[in-house]
């Protein structure tokens, strides 16, 4: 069994990030310990796992880490938690790519490799990619019955034509009908506080999912590449029915209870008016498949035979 350690930046504002899938948040219910980069040179683990959330200082410890001997570190897996990552100006976010195919380096990503990150994967030639997903929070679970929610469409997250653009469509289609206007909630994007930029709303962490409850259902797309972002668990956090495009990720159980977007404002209000007990068996059966998918333990597994298989090649 791999001793893993979850490292993250010794000065990055994690208290101002706007959702639980950054620094200690994310590797909590992992059960994994938490250490800042500042202790990368205890050496007393088998593998590292780096948040991506990395200041200057971070890299330049991160350096001073890599100039050892492969043989004399423990090897790290960079995670990566989004598929244009790679793109990234920020100079901090471009050491990361910048390690690629030294000795002992590797790739965690929490979403299928797609777009950038995917053309990345194949110029490897050392470095070996794990899967390492969100992990299903059962803590998070809000426990409110269907049958004292509104029958509306909880709607939320950034608006971008090129990110987003089922979510896009859908924002520009309430703004001009009344009809979806009333059936849609919709939520805007709190802003990025951790990049120093305005905070529109604190409804972020156990707000969002606790406002999310008020409604039946909730919408889900994974942005263009259609990866499974944290909204997907948080449906089921919520105990919400969901609506939207199915990531590519999740399982045949967890599409299965998912109506499909089409687009169609009647497609819309006869899902949001079927019978409540059809609802109710979607959301259950919806947070079940979920938390199968998503366990902490199967996450933990199949990462630990991953990374094992990664490091046993390297070192054959």
């Amino acid at each position: 069994m791999l001793r893993i350690i979850y490292f993250h930046s010794d000065t990055h504002p994690y208290e101002k990030a706007i959702y639980p899938g950054v620094g200690p948040a994310f590797a909590r219910p992992l059960g994994w310990e938490v250490r800042p980069i500042s202790g990368l040179d205890a050496g007393d683990f088998d593998t590292g796992v780096m948040d991506n959330r990395l200041e200057q200082a971070d890299v330049e410890r991160l350096r001073r880490y890599l100039e050892h001997p492969a043989k004399w570190r423990p090897p790290i897996f960079f995670r990566i938690s989004d598929p244009d990552m790679p793109d990234s100006a920020n100079p901090n976010v471009r050491f990361i790519f910048d390690c690629a195919d030294l000795p002992g380096v590797h790739y965690a990503t929490t979403y299928d490799p797609e777009g950038p990150f995917l053309a990345f994967t194949k110029r490897l030639k050392i470095s070996g990619v794990a899967r390492l997903p969100f992990a299903y929070d059962s803590a998070r679970e809000i426990d409110a019955p269907l049958r004292g929610r509104s029958r509306r469409l909880f709607l939320s997250g950034a608006s971008s034509r090129d990110l987003y653009p089922v979510r896009y469509a859908l924002r520009r289609r309430r703004r001009w009908s009344p009809l979806l206007r009333y059936l849609v909630y919709d939520l805007q994007h709190p802003g990025y506080p951790e990049q120093g930029k305005p905070q529109r709303h604190d409804i972020t962490h156990e707000r969002f999912i606790a406002l999310a409850a008020r409604s039946t259902h909730f919408f889900l797309c994974g942005t263009r590449f259609n990866v499974e972002l944290m909204k997907y668990v948080e449906c089921a956090y919520a105990g919400s029915v969901p609506v939207g495009v199915p990531a590519n990720s999740l399982s045949a159980a967890a599409k299965r209870c998912f109506q499909p977007h089409t687009g169609r404002s009647r497609d819309l209000v006869r899902d949001l008016y079927e019978p409540i007990s059809r609802l109710e068996n979607r959301a259950v059966a919806y947070r079940d498949a979920m938390r199968e998918l998503r366990s902490p333990s199967r996450i933990v597994r199949e990462f630990i035979a991953q990374a094992s298989a990664i490091l046993a090649e390297r070192t054959a």
